[in-house]
């Protein structure tokens, strides 16, 4: 009796040495022991056998788990038929166990017991199908490796969907809470076969990839979080359904490529989170379809894609399906431009990059702002764009911001650079360089709100440059052969004295012979203050610009514009040429005195120029007979002026030259018998020779 006793208990002490008594670790330890086993498993659909093995070198426990068609298998905290020696409650793998499955079918294995399932050792089930599901949770381990015919890990409660197993799962809507699933880096290893996938779906998921081979074989790595999805298949990664956001849910989502080489998720794969993405390390992202934030889509904006890590290809994502992207690493080009759409907002931080030398950028923040602190850089072309109609975020008003770089490099090609916020402002501040810049065909545009202002507080030299904005101001010079005020609502000018001849937004010839420079500013509302001081040659023209609203015959033109009684004042330090436009509506140059073309702008007007003024089209602001005090004469001043048209200006102002110049003046009068209706008449008393007055 002794003896049998003593052998029982040597018995005993050796299970427990070798981890593999582990009935007390699933209800007093969360960690299994090295060579557990799952246990306590009740078959809910298909057939199954479960028996010990001999564990392969380096293993001190092994079992095989032979399964019939499509099985389902509840491992629970007691009871069950499918136990071996080693098992313990509910589905683990210790770090020294490996369990084989094979047979036929795909199978689900359900962890009822209210702990996390651990895997930590290894599961070898070559050509089927496998899902564990829990609940409570599922963490693989960073020794562990798992081969299977597609492979399914979800923090989710499935025991419903047991019974009626036919090889696919499903993430329902109602399930709005689980476990969170966590695939820790190291040497973690998931096997699949060709045409296979992996599937990672919980309320939280953390996946770690140790090297460029970690995860293999693949069609796709879909990772889902708060997302719902009907009827997924790993053996061929089709779904009958989704994915599609579970409302009122904010997943998370952290995945980690290796810090020595990069890992490919591929093309089309998911990544979706309800609420917010990380990522790390090195990653090949290209194609990877992208959704985050959609818990919440009335505030896409309040939720990030984070990265930390070097994301190299740009991946897809959408302006309704998307959040705000915060960059602290790099995303650079691959084999194809950079092209990132987000429903929220766009940052670039500090010490940051997006974009390389040879590829393309585009940026598109259609719920938010774009604020770059970092370095954006780029083959021949940068486009920013940003929207904020709601207001949220932490950009509001939906401007875009430079204080860092922005480089296009090709000096061979033409380059463009594109930014355009259509609900704010624009700071460009920084660096901002075109390598190609003086190229005929290198081109900048800039737009913003109507009510918003584009703050141009560093050099910019570009060939073209196009402004349709609200109002432009700024430090910096730019350095343009044409400059295209298209449109422009509001004021132009940089403020630093009460002097109004100091207080010019800067221009310069730089590289090119002149500068041609067409004022439009046929959208404005109000009066303007259009200031220009120009470091050179200028040829200066207006384009759809007009004086009166509408015009009767033969009554003449009435309604003056809204934006009448503001004040021009361009100031060139070499020669400076006007020349003629069409008026959008009605001047009195073109409609009354039939004149084909002229420089019109409805206030005062004041030219200078510190070589030759000369005047080739018909000076024309004549809008009213009763102008303000406010200079809204013709001012000419310049050591030689060379006059070759007549002017028109209004009923009350004068045409002062600083040389005497032979020139005819017409004046805007009101109809005799219609006073709202005005003519233009000859009027030579109008020619002053005086000092200019800025």
């Amino acid at each position: 009796m002794k003896r049998k006793f003593l052998r029982k208990l040597y018995k005993a002490i050796l299970l427990l040495a070798a981890g593999l008594w582990i009935g007390l670790g699933a209800k007093g330890w969360a960690f299994p022991g090295a060579g557990q086993l799952p246990g306590n498993g009740t078959i809910a659909t298909g057939s199954a056998t479960y028996s010990n093995s001999t564990p392969p070198t380096g293993f001190i426990n092994a079992a095989t788990l032979s399964i019939s068609g499509n099985t389902a298998i509840l491992w629970g905290s007691s009871g069950g038929t499918l136990n071996v020696t080693g098992s313990g409650p509910g589905f683990n793998v210790g770090s020294a166990a490996q369990l084989f499955v094979s047979g036929s079918g795909a199978l689900l294995n359900v962890d009822t017991t209210g702990s996390p399932s651990y895997i930590m050792g290894t599961i070898s089930a070559s050509g089927i199908p496998v899902y564990v599901a829990n609940g409570s949770g599922i963490i693989v381990g960073s020794g562990a490796s798992i081969t299977a015919g597609g492979v399914g890990l979800l923090g989710y409660d499935l025991s419903s969907q047991a019974s009626a197993f036919s090889g696919t799962v499903s993430v329902t809507p109602s399930m709005t809470t689980g476990g969170a699933v966590t695939i820790q880096s190291g040497a973690s290893k998931i096997t699949v076969g060709t045409g296979n996938t992996i599937l990672v779906a919980a309320p939280s998921v953390n996946v770690g990839v140790a090297t460029p081979t970690s995860f293999s074989g693949m069609t796709f790595l879909d990772i889902l979080s708060g997302y719902s999805v009907t009827g997924y298949n790993v053996a061929s990664g089709s779904v009958s359904g989704g994915p599609s956001p579970i409302p009122g849910t904010s997943g998370s989502i952290t995945l980690s490529g290796p810090t020595s080489g990069f890992f490919t998720n591929p093309a089309s794969s998911f990544l979706y989170s309800s609420g917010s993405i990380t990522t790390n390390g090195n990653l090949v992202l290209s194609g990877v379809s992208a959704q985050w934030g959609t818990g919440n889509p009335s505030n896409l904006a309040a939720s990030n894609f984070t990265n930390n890590g070097t994301i190299t290809g740009d991946f897809s994502s959408s302006a309704l399906l998307s959040g705000s992207l915060v960059n602290n690493g790099s995303i650079i080009a691959s084999a194809s431009n950079i092209s990132i759409t987000v429903g929220g907002s766009i940052t670039n931080n500090s010490g940051a990059t997006i974009g390389s030398t040879g590829f393309n950028v585009s940026l598109d923040a259609a719920g938010g702002g774009i604020n770059n602190m970092g370095t954006i850089t780029a083959n021949t072309s940068v486009t920013l764009t940003a929207s904020n109609p709601n207001h949220l975020g932490p950009y509001p008003a939906g401007s875009i911001s430079n204080t860092g770089t922005i480089s296009i490099t090709s000096s061979s090609s033409s380059n463009t650079l594109d930014v355009v916020s259509s609900t704010g402002s624009i700071f460009l501040g920084g660096t901002v360089s075109l390598a190609n810049g003086t190229d005929p065909s290198s081109t900048a545009h800039f737009r913003t709100a109507t009510t918003g202002t584009v703050f141009m507080n560093t050099p910019l030299t570009v060939y073209t440059t196009n402004f349709d904005i609200g109002n432009l101001t700024g430090s910096g010079v730019l350095t343009s052969a044409v400059v295209n005020f298209h449109d422009v609502v509001g004021n132009v000018r940089n403020v630093v004295s009460n002097q109004a001849i100091q207080n010019g937004f800067h221009i310069a010839n730089g590289p090119f012979s002149l500068t041609t420079i067409t004022i439009d500013n046929d959208d404005a509302v109000a009066p303007q203050i259009i200031n220009l001081a120009i470091n050179g040659n200028a040829v200066i023209q207006t384009h759809d610009t007009s004086t009166f609203i509408n015009s009767v015959f033969p009554l003449g033109l009435s309604n003056a514009e809204a934006y009448s009684g503001g004040n021009l004042l361009v100031n060139a330090t070499g020669n400076l040429t006007v020349k003629g436009g069409t008026p959008i509506d009605h001047a009195l140059s073109t409609d009354i005195l039939g004149f084909g073309s002229a420089f019109i702008f409805p206030g005062g007007i004041a030219l200078k120029a510190g070589g030759t003024l000369t005047v080739n089209a018909p000076i024309d602001n004549g809008y009213t007979a009763v102008a303000g005090p406010n200079f809204q004469g013709i001012f000419l001043a310049a050591p030689t002026i060379i006059v070759n048209a007549p002017m028109v200006t209004s009923g009350n102002t004068f045409v002062h030259t600083s040389v005497s110049v032979p020139v005819a003046v017409y004046s805007a009068a009101n109809s005799l018998l219609f006073p709202s209706y005005y003519n233009a008449n000859l009027t030579p008393g109008k020619l002053v020779v005086s000092p200019f007055p800025f």
